[in-house]
């Protein structure tokens, strides 16, 4: 393999990296922060993928603009979710897992109903492909790049700079304790759950002009936010960030050598078994109580 190639592969990776990074951070908060597997969030990537098809393809709304709304729409929907169904099943991790399963095939099956089986496409806001010397990528990556950043700071920033931040790392290491404060819990947990909802809204409509957008886009998301995550730490966004470049570049270079099919099971294996070695993940999680 030459060095421009090696060079390009590495590129490759990096960029993918971000957006794998991006597709996991709502992930992190809902099952770092609230101990929930929810099965439901790559569905949501699906609804934003949606909103961003219609808001920015169709009603020519301002990409940025169309980012907001797909957050706060998903927010929403977060936050009817979590009042309606999930809060009745903290701390039943069985029970958990068929509600968000639930909640993913209804989401499923209404794209289906709505929109049909057909493809639709989002053109890029940016379509230039910038060249450094040998190498390429699409401009439209770097801006992906700069979304995961931009979402990721302000994320960091909410859970450790704001007083509701505060409020959901507490709940999060002593419920009891956090309740006797007369901090209202229920009203943390929707937050902290509509806020991660929100984020894969977001992610959803940043992927979508590098994406098919169907109603099945959520399927093809779903083994690697969890591995990612799970591989990170689940509560850790040191972690999740050190594992998407892990996972993505892995998978980038094994590629340059095999086929993708290969890397993506070569790289499943290792995750496999640095989490048989590591449960915890790269980094340590907090347990709530």
């Amino acid at each position: 393999m030459n060095s421009t190639l090696l060079g390009q592969l590495i590129i490759s990776g990096i960029s993918s990296s971000f957006i794998l990074l991006l597709t996991s951070l709502g992930l992190v908060i809902i099952m770092g922060y609230m101990k929930v597997v929810n099965l439901a969030h790559t569905s949501m990537l699906m609804v934003g993928a949606y909103l961003c098809y219609f808001l920015y393809q169709e009603a020519h709304i301002p990409f940025v603009l169309t980012l907001i709304i797909a957050y706060l729409i998903s927010f929403a929907v977060g936050a009817v979710m979590e009042r309606t169904i999930i809060c009745h099943f903290y701390g039943k991790m069985a029970e958990t897992l068929l509600a968000t399963y639930a909640i993913s095939i209804i989401l499923n099956q209404l794209a289906l109903i709505l929109f049909g089986k057909e493809y639709r496409q989002v053109s890029y806001p940016i379509k230039q492909v910038l060249e450094f010397g040998p190498f390429h990528i699409e401009a439209y990556r770097l801006i992906i790049c700069v979304i995961a950043i931009c979402a990721l700071a302000a994320t960091v920033l909410f859970i450790n700079k704001t007083s509701m931040g505060r409020k959901i790392r507490s709940t999060t290491q002593n419920r009891g304790m956090t309740e006797c404060l007369g901090i209202d819990t229920q009203k943390v947990d929707t937050i902290t759950f509509s806020h991660g909802m929100g984020l894969a809204g977001l992610a959803g409509a940043a992927i979508a002009p590098l994406s098919t957008v169907t109603y099945s886009l959520g399927d093809s998301w779903l083994t690697n936010t969890f591995m990612n995550v799970v591989m990170g730490g689940v509560s850790s966004f040191a972690g999740t960030i050190a594992s998407s470049f892990i996972i993505q570049e892995s998978v980038s270079l094994i590629s340059g050598f095999f086929d993708s099919v290969t890397a993506q099971i070569v790289v499943l294996i290792f995750v496999i078994l640095v989490v048989r070695l590591k449960p915890e993940g790269l980094f340590s999680v907090k347990e709530r109580r």
